[in-house]
């Protein structure tokens, strides 16, 4: 598998969460310190674009499931997936990610989506 990385942009107040590769345990634990560093100055509102990451192992989606919570739950923000692999969107369904927050075939679709709902 190839190495976890991920890319943080910032769309109209929407950090957009780009991943490439597979996300295990170690790209987990960085892509949730990086979304924790952006929640802790403000940021709210975020789009997760899985289309690079075609497999998530049960820690990677553990920490995803993390990354929501602290999003939805405790920072009262909104978030948005896309770019998912039938494997992913399974795997995503699972372990409750998608009662969450929805799933969009495209990034700009689920930006679109997190605009309606912040107004």
């Amino acid at each position: 598998m190839s190495d976890f990385n991920s890319e943080f942009t910032i769309k109209d107040n929407i950090v957009v969460v780009k991943t490439h590769g597979y996300l295990d345990d170690a790209g987990g634990q960085v892509l949730r310190q990086k979304c924790s560093e952006l929640i802790d100055k403000g940021n709210i509102y975020f789009v997760f674009n899985l289309e690079g990451t075609p497999v998530i192992n049960s820690t990677g989606l553990s920490m995803i499931l993390d990354i929501l919570v602290q999003i939805i739950d405790y920072s009262e923000g909104e978030a948005a997936i896309c770019g998912l692999t039938s494997l992913t969107q399974t795997a995503l369904k699972m372990t409750g990610v998608l009662t969450l927050c929805e799933s969009y075939p495209t990034e700009d679709e689920a930006i679109e989506a997190i605009k309606e709902t912040i107004g």
